[in-house]
């Protein structure tokens, strides 16, 4: 695998979360429904942190993938 590959699946957790907030800015909704987009929008951040998390400890992947995440993923935090 190549490193934009698996930025790309980190970075489509931050491209659902703002979706995410344009329905919210662009719906009106009760809270329980809030309450899901809420939920949703924490699902969403945890699952990008544990990708950012995993992916440069792949064993499988070449050492230069793992250190270029790393350091990718070093400059977004």
């Amino acid at each position: 695998m190549q490193v934009e590959e698996l930025l790309n699946v980190i970075n489509e957790c931050d491209v659902l979360r703002d979706d995410i907030d344009d329905i919210r800015g662009r719906v009106q909704l009760t809270r329980a429904e809030s309450g899901k987009f809420d939920q949703a929008v924490s699902h969403l951040d945890k699952t990008r942190s544990i990708l950012a998390e995993l992916f440069p400890e792949i064993r499988s992947l070449g050492e230069g993938v793992r250190e270029d995440l790393r350091a990718e993923l070093g400059e977004n935090d």
